[in-house]
């Protein structure tokens, strides 16, 4: 006879720790993020800090060096971003012997926590927090496009950004302009470490793709800020609560559920720039 499983018990640890990391895999927040708060997340509601020194004070020399203390320098992040995922599993032992990395409810609700933070991030990322500068182009095809980039690389490298430390998050279709331009894109092949996307090597920037950019135009004609940075220009800093289960009351089935907390806060906008970009047809092609 099989012994006996605690399904209660051993569900919520591999849901908690396949979700984890499908989460980390996907979140193109945390791979432009790079800069650590002081401390760990523990809960939605805290207040995390950024701590650096302030910028010494050059002065010319006269024959004597006078020194000086250094304020810290803190940028405070509120963690007051909160979403959740619940479903059902209708037979445990069933669920139990198929849960793996790729399993189909394992996989979409790390997806869509992703999707959801990135979208955030992103979004709530405007114009005027990219102290850098904007570029913008109002007819965007695969005749400007390399112009277009290489203006954002510009506003950086302005801004003394090197470019073993610049970033870029494209849309799709941008990819595709860059592509038609000659740019060839290499899939998960882990540039520094960071797995799980698509990206390139191009202008010296780390260039990954996502569809979490908001489009304010249309799916046929899409208008995206792209936006540019030192992997210290934004901090993110997010935990994903631990997962559990809960036998349902009127129904043979567990209920599955965990949440995800997270905050950003621009840490260094002089060194993040934007690029409004406007889809155009090719016509050349």
């Amino acid at each position: 006879m099989a012994a006996n499983v605690n399904a209660t018990a051993f569900i919520p640890e591999i849901w908690d720790a396949s979700v984890l990391r499908t989460l980390e895999d996907n979140l193109v927040a945390k791979k432009i993020c790079s800069m650590k708060p002081n401390k760990a997340v523990e809960k939605a509601g805290d207040t995390i800090y950024f701590n650096g020194l302030g910028e010494p004070t050059i002065t010319a020399y006269a024959g004597t060096v006078s020194y000086e203390t250094l304020d810290d320098s803190q940028v405070a992040m509120l963690i007051d971003q909160q979403y959740y995922y619940g479903f059902d599993v209708t037979d445990v032992e069933a669920a139990m012997a198929n849960v793996d990395l790729q399993g189909s409810q394992t996989q979409r609700a790390a997806y869509n926590l992703a999707k959801t933070a990135d979208a955030y991030v992103l979004g709530a990322t405007t114009s005027s927090e990219a102290a850098a500068g904007t570029v913008t182009d109002a007819s965007v095809d695969s005749a400007t496009i390399l112009g277009d980039i290489a203006g954002l690389a510009q506003v950086l490298y302005e801004a003394n950004v090197q470019d073993n430390n610049m970033w870029m998050v494209i849309p799709p279709w941008v990819m595709i302009k860059l592509k038609l331009a000659g740019v060839a894109f290499s899939i998960n092949e882990g540039i520094n470490g960071k797995g799980g996307m698509q990206w390139t090597k191009d202008l010296g920037f780390d260039v990954f793709v996502t569809n979490n950019l908001p489009n304010t135009g249309t799916a046929a004609a899409p208008i995206h800020n792209v936006l540019a940075g030192s992997y210290q220009s934004i901090g993110y800093a997010d935990k994903l609560m631990k997962s559990e289960t809960l036998r349902a009351e009127t129904a043979f089935a567990n209920h599955i559920r965990g949440y995800h907390v997270f905050g950003k806060k621009v840490i260094k906008g002089s060194e993040l720039a934007v690029g409004a970009f406007t889809y155009a047809a090719e016509t050349a092609i």
